[in-house]
């Protein structure tokens, strides 16, 4: 029997990275195993040359002959600049990056009788910019993937994902997830926007905060404990013993921390150059060291459930926990306080099985019934994926690095960007309010019909004004991409139509775009004029809206090539194509329908939950004034 194509997920970790792949028998999500005993693997790197680099446990191997090419973390150095020097050679930091995709791309093609893989999948942090992403995609096509082929989604995304495959959630509902890995602390709040579509509205992180920094508060407090029985053995430790000693007592310094996750004591072995010695540690006094530790880490999530807008555990439907420090029972006992926890089955590997939930559900077959090209997410939000149109089909020729020798392809060079660089706890106020789509379902093709609302001379106002009362052009402020956005609670309500706002009740702050502006949920009032078009037994009514120039730009796109329905939507536009809308379904198990609008001529994107029917969705657009 033939292999049969397949497709590959990489959760590229600060300490370790997972992989998860459509299994070659079952093609179901299984994880890849990525060593001979475990599911993860080191994302270290050995630097012998550019063209020569081992990954992983051999890298670490490798490290204590020669510590000046061992870089224990590539991924903290995607966004230090294009370029970095290891041993002594200065080439792309894409290069380490290739390193480590190559190795698990091998992993997996050897579980697939030597097939490579059809579509790669590359996990980021939500924070990350356009250029940091880029170095991902560069990497994967130094390691001989076709750039059209790689695809790429943020960690807490992917998590969601992974989550909805078996957990129904409707529309409205706000979910956090709290990525807890060996080197840093990601937290997220996501809204539902649709069946496993997803909106991030609220991001912080610490990149000094992981397992790691727990595992030196247990070093030092193997040290104080060594103090007074054998002082000269701490010395030694601590200046002298040679690197595989250090990585022996902290190999044994790991597991005890996480066979405390299970055991109420573990022991740590102390190498000696006169035998070894052990030290008992309890699951309470581990608990005591890192206190502290947790402390901040809880600092951390509360600032960005209020960054959403919740005050009340009851306001999170759940908090998941990913990343394997998640498991240590006091964060997770801290957290309780938070809101409703709960464990996505491994936390180190969900992140990857949930990417490639998204890719398979992505690379679904589809038919394009408009005649119209569909673009990918890479396409229409390219501050997102950091892949534009351009990055698709790139030819890679040959490139020189520093040492005169070509080492392989040169991937296609994206334009410049300016790289966040937020500081530990920082809010990081991206997201979109256009749902993401993470959908498990197949991707469906193209049936919609079009329908075009003409303007009138009988005092209707203008297409150019119709979706809001005043230009943003004229009073927004500049977003991180240079586009013009809303930040003002007040001046954004203010966009809006007549109609649509007088409709509107309860409404409230969400979040911040990933260009800042700002997003804001309203319900719809039941006495409005707006009520009778809501389904009798929807859940929820209500829209979810911002003013952002470029989001504007790329979603009206998105809006008539069909891409927020599958194809399967019902396309609304004014005669002057400044602004247009979808309807469609807002569930393959749902009757209730939504819209998905964008105005170029105000930049007011806006998602409407909650409609009866198409019929209701083109009364509510002119009813509204979004369309006229």
């Amino acid at each position: 029997m033939s292999p049969t194509a397949w497709t590959l997920a990489i959760d590229f970790g600060t300490s370790n990275s997972a992989a998860a792949h459509s299994g070659a028998t079952s093609g179901g999500i299984e994880t890849l195993s990525l060593t001979h005993t475990s599911n993860l693997m080191p994302s270290a790197v050995y630097v012998g040359a550019p063209d020569h680099i081992t990954v992983g446990d051999a890298a670490l191997d490798r490290a204590q002959q020669n510590p000046a090419g061992f870089v224990a973390s590539p991924k903290r150095l995607i966004g230090g600049g294009p370029m970095c020097t290891v041993n002594g050679y200065t080439f792309p930091t894409y290069v380490l990056v290739a390193a480590v995709v190559g190795a698990i791309v091998q992993r997996g093609k050897a579980a697939h009788a030597g097939l490579p893989p059809a579509q790669v999948v590359i996990t980021h942090p939500e924070a990350w910019a356009q250029q940091q992403i880029r170095v991902l995609i560069d990497g994967a096509a130094q390691a001989g993937i076709d750039p059209a082929r790689v695809t790429t989604i943020s960690e807490p995304r992917a998590a969601a994902a992974h989550y909805s495959r078996s957990h129904a959630m409707q529309p409205g509902a706000r979910i956090a997830v709290f990525d807890f890995g060996g080197g840093t602390l990601d937290i997220a709040v996501l809204t539902v926007t649709d069946e496993n579509a997803f909106s991030v509205v609220a991001a912080r992180g610490n990149n000094g905060l992981g397992g790691k920094n727990l595992d030196a508060l247990v070093q030092r407090w193997v040290e104080q404990r060594l103090e007074d029985r054998d002082p000269n053995l701490v010395t030694y430790l601590r200046r002298q013993a040679p690197l595989d000693v250090v990585q022996s007592l902290q190999d044994s310094i790991r597991r005890a921390k996480e066979l405390l996750s299970e055991a109420p004591s573990a022991t740590i072995t102390v190498p000696a150059p006169t035998g070894r010695q052990t030290l008992q540690i309890t699951r309470d006094e581990f608990d005591e060291l890192i206190a502290p530790a947790v402390d901040q880490a809880m600092q951390l999530t509360r600032a960005t459930l209020l960054d959403a807008g919740i005050t009340h555990p009851e306001q999170l439907t759940a908090l998941y926990l990913t990343g394997g420090s998640s498991r240590i029972p006091l964060v997770q006992q801290r957290l309780g306080e938070l809101g409703p926890v709960a464990t996505l089955d491994d936390p180190k590997t969900v992140v990857a099985q949930g990417a490639l939930v998204t890719a398979l559900a992505e690379a679904a077959p589809a038919t394009n019934e408009r005649g119209v090209v569909v673009p990918g997410a890479g396409d229409l939000m390219p501050s997102w994926h950091g892949q534009g149109p351009s990055a698709a089909g790139q030819s890679a020729g040959p490139r020189t690095p520093a040492g005169g020798q070509p080492y392989g392809r040169q991937p296609h060079v994206a334009p410049e960007f300016t790289a966040p660089n937020p500081t530990a706890g920082t809010p990081r106020r991206w997201g979109r309010i256009g749902a993401i789509a993470v959908a498990v379902v197949a991707v469906v093709g193209i049936g919609a019909g079009t329908v075009a609302l003409m303007s009138r001379d009988d005092g209707t106002p203008d297409p150019a004004t119709a979706a809001g009362e005043s230009s943003v052009a004229a009073t927004g402020e500049v977003g991180k991409d240079g586009g013009m956005i809303v930040t003002d609670e007040a001046q954004l309500m203010s966009t809006l139509p007549a109609p649509l706002k007088d409709a509107t009740t309860n409404c409230i702050k969400v979040g911040f775009s990933r260009n800042d502006a700002l997003k804001m949920q309203c319900n719809f009032s039941d006495d409005g004029a707006l009520a009778d078009l809501k389904r009798s037994d929807a859940g929820s009514y209500f829209m979810l809206f911002e003013v952002d120039e470029s989001e504007a730009k790329a979603k009206i796109v998105g809006i008539r090539n069909g891409t927020y329905s599958q194809g399967k939507g019902t396309l609304v536009e004014d005669d002057n194509r400044l602004s247009a809308a979808d309807i469609k379904l807002a569930s393959s198990v749902s009757d209730s329908y939504n819209i998905d609008f964008a105005s170029t001529a105000s930049d007011l994107v806006v998602t409407v939950f909650g409609l009866g029917s198409v019929e209701d969705g083109k009364t509510f657009l002119t009813r509204s004034g979004l369309i006229s």
